[in-house]
Order: structure tokens, then sequence, then C-alpha cells
């Protein structure tokens, strides 16, 4: 398509300030023609701060008009599905928050009104789009790293009763899950997309809290294709300094994320080599090949998104990317209740493709 690619944001709680900024950025690319929000004063909040000229309360309003192009989808979990099946039956283009699904199952259906529609559908995963990330990925494309053999995902953060106070929080039908799919699922991405395809998942889950009838920690053991093992460590119940990071191991050197909690990716990873010289030398490399990206991570996000509308390309994070890591998400869950390490993919008929907790199961380690 040619001009500047319209777009409505629906939803404008606090993660829409994200993808209200990354569009405002992109004004020679994007316009954003209205926001939507149940709430009309928190709707016109968000259109005040950002200059956004219309407000309404029913997405389908928004869905129903010829000047939209595309949508954000900013709400709470359990509306992802029927609203990005909605936008792309309506001919829109869709980005949308995590998990874009509860389970595989309504992943189909996305993928299904994708097809149809033929419009562009694209999962937030914004921790791809750091500097640090970029880099990492074209040091693992060129080899030089040796055989990856090892990952670790680490989600420390904290998250007080307040947080979980929000009605649609700390529920699996509202929230989807606890901290597995809210807030360690971004570094989950991460490690599947440099480690690869996951054949095997083994966890336990817990909470100490009795603030969420979901996970608040979780950890997890994957096995991959490549013969690598990942590890997950996941929690909102670390009191004290909020902690993120990703660490890749391979048979010549090794890479650790140096960012901050919520932008891990966002600063060039530490390399580590049995020759300091040379782990230096490789740094300098990774910064003549990337020098440069987004420190607001949306901002890659969002681009992408804009650049496969423009181009009429895939997006970088389409279905394909959002199934494997829900088909992560759903093993662990299914492990973490079952007790039993479980290979994946998860096939149509297993109960926990179709469910979250199919048939009352509970969480092993839920106290």
């Amino acid at each position: 398509m040619s001009g500047r690619v319209r777009v409505g944001i629906i939803g404008t709680g606090s993660i829409a300030d994200a993808h209200l900024y990354a569009y405002q950025k992109a004004e020679g690319r994007a316009k954003i023609a209205a926001v939507v929000d149940v709430q009309q004063d928190r709707a016109a909040r968000a259109a005040e701060r950002f200059g956004v000229p219309e407000i309404m309360t029913d997405y389908r309003t928004l869905l129903a008009r010829d000047d939209i192009d595309a949508v954000s989808i900013c709400t709470p979990p359990s509306l992802h599905v029927e609203m990005s099946v909605a936008a792309l039956a309506a001919g829109k283009h869709v980005l949308c928050e995590k998990p874009v699904a509860p389970t595989l199952s309504d992943l189909d259906r996305i993928e299904q009104a994708q097809k149809e529609s033929g419009s562009i559908f694209s999962g937030v995963f914004q921790l791809r789009f750091g500097k640090g990330a970029q880099q990492l990925r074209w040091l693992l494309d060129e080899g030089r790293m040796g055989k990856i053999h090892l990952g670790m995902a680490e989600t420390l953060w904290y998250r007080d009763a307040d947080y979980f106070a929000v009605p649609w929080r700390a529920t699996w039908a509202d929230q989807c899950g606890g901290v597995t799919v809210s807030q360690a699922i971004h570094l989950i991405d991460a490690l599947i997309w440099c480690l690869g395809r996951p054949t095997r998942v083994y966890a336990s889950a817990s909470t100490v809290r009795a603030l969420t009838e979901c996970e608040e920690t979780c950890v997890a053991v994957i096995d991959f294709e490549n013969g690598a093992i990942g590890q997950i460590t996941s929690t909102v119940a670390a009191a004290g300094p909020e902690k993120s990071r990703l660490e890749v191991f391979g048979t010549t050197g090794s890479a650790s994320s140096t960012g901050t909690a919520y932008d891990s990716t966002s600063e060039p990873f530490a390399i580590g080599m049995p020759d300091p010289a040379v782990a230096e030398k490789l740094a300098a490399e990774m910064e003549e090949k990337v020098p440069r990206a987004y420190r607001m991570l949306h901002r890659g996000q969002v681009e992408d998104f804009l650049s496969a509308i423009v181009d009429a390309r895939p997006p970088a994070i389409g279905v394909d990317e959002c199934r494997a890591v829900l088909q992560v998400t759903a093993g662990i869950y299914k492990s973490a209740m079952t007790g039993q390490a479980v290979d994946l993919p998860i096939s149509p008929d297993d109960p926990w493709y179709n469910t979250l907790v199919p048939g009352g199961a509970m969480l092993a380690g839920l106290n």
C-alpha cells in the first residue's frame, strides 16, 4: 500500500502507551486515527497525551470504518483472540500484545482468520528488536560461538497485591496464566529464537503469597532439536532489585545480556571466550555489523509491522513464531500440572491443546 498506514489502538491501559509512542515516532509512515477503550475517560486521556483526534468505546465501531488500515490490540489477554479474529475478518492488519491466545486451538482461529483475510498478523515480542538481540542474532547466524548447547532465560520481578487487585489479573480465565505468559514470555521467545525448535519440556511451578490462582514462580528445562538445553526461571515474587537476563553458551563462546529488567536485550551482550582479546575483537565486529537499533523496543516491533504492511511481506513475528512460544508455555503448564515431562509439539487431540486448565487440573506445586 502507499501513503501512511492509518491505525487504531484498541485498549488504552499502560502497555498502549508504548504502541502510541511508537506509531507517533513513525509519523511519516503511520497516522493514529483513533483510540478505543470501554472506559471513555481513559481513552480521552490517552488521546490527549498523544494528539489522537478521535475516541471510541466499542472496538467494533472502529473495525467498521473503511479509513482504518491496522489495529494494535492492547486489551486484557482474554479478549485478544476475539478482537484479533474480528479485526482480520474486517480486513484490518493486526498487531497484538502477548499472549496472543490462551491456547493453541485459539491460535488456530487467528491463523485461519489471517489466511482468509490475507491481512498481516503479528504478535508482540519486542525483545528481538534490541540492539543486543540483533547483534546476537548475527553472531549465531555466523556460527561464531561454535555449537550452541545451553541457554538461560531469567525473569526475576516483583508484583505486589495492588498489581493483582486489577480485576482481570490473577486468574486463568482473564489473565490466561501467571508469570509464564504474563512476564517471562518475552524471554521465552528470545530463548527459542536463539536455540531453535523445542522438543521436550519439564516444569515445576508454585505460588507462596496467595495473590493469584495462577503460578507466580516457575522453573522449566527445555530440550531442543539441535541438542541444546534451555533453562527458564521466572518469578514475580523476587523481593529486591528486579532482573532479567538471557545467556547463550556455545562451545567456543558465550553471550550474556546486559540491559535492564524491562529492556534486557537493548544493550550489547557481554561476550565471553577463552581468550579475552578474541572476545574484545568480536564485540567490536558485532558493533560494526549492528551499530544501532531502537532503544525503545516497541519502536522496532511497530516499524517491522508497518514495513510488512507496506511491502506486503510476512512480519518478523507472525503466527508461526507465536505458535512456537505457545507450544512451550502450554507444555510448561501441562508438565507443572501432571508432574511429567512433555514432548513437543503438543498435538490437537491433547487436552492441553484446547484448554489452559483441562478437567480441573491444578499446578502440582500450587499452595
